[in-house]
Formats: C-alpha cells, structure tokens, sequence
C-alpha cells in the first residue's frame, strides 16, 4: 500500500509534455492519478493476453509485481482485477500480443498518429 500512496503522489503531480512515460501496471490503481495523465496526455494500454502475461512473466512470484490485496493474489487473480481499469482509462488501445518490443513501438507510433 505504501509503494502504490507513493507511485500515485508522483503521478498525480507530474507535469510533462512531448514524453512517454511507462508507469508500472499499479498506477491504474489511482484514479486521480490516471486522471491527471489523461488531462496531459493520451494513455496507451498495451493489450495482451492472460496466456501471453504468462509466457512473458514466469518469473511472477520474484518480479516484485504490487498487488492491492497483497500476497495470495495469482496471476490470473490480478490480471482479472487490472484489466477492467486499463480499458477504463485507455485513450488508445494496441494489441501486442506475439510482437518483439520494436515491432510494439511501431504499431504504437502509428497508433498515435
């Protein structure tokens, strides 16, 4: 609970322009703070399925991932929670399952077109 009081502190009292900021998927958390990134910017949420998150997070119980409810949360526990809010505050969606990180960089790039 401390880190993400922190993280959303931060968030919300950020001023920037012309900049990608990459929040961690706990950010979604605070509604004042997603708010603040949509009045200064769009929000991109990359989509990806559970099976994809799986595959790319099999490190998930030592990847220091927050979760709101804390220990006991499975993965898929978590991605049902945070999927709901990331729809709810994406300006853009982009899908990215199956792509390399430079061929995600491109089809948001042109997303943002």
């Amino acid at each position: 609970e401390g880190f993400i009081q922190v993280e959303n502190e931060i968030l919300r009292e950020l001023n920037a322009s012309k900049s990608i900021i990459a929040t961690g998927g706990s950010a979604i958390y605070s509604e004042p703070a997603m708010d603040h990134l949509s009045d200064i910017g769009r929000v991109v949420y990359l989509k990806i399925s559970f099976d994809e998150l799986k595959q790319r997070l099999a490190d998930f119980s030592e990847r220091g991932v927050v979760m709101r409810d804390g220990i006991g949360m499975s993965l898929r526990d978590l991605y049902d929670e945070r999927l709901p809010l990331y729809e709810k505050y994406a300006d853009i969606t982009v899908d990215v399952n199956d792509l390399s990180i430079t061929a995600a960089a491109r089809k948001v790039a042109a997303a943002l077109k």
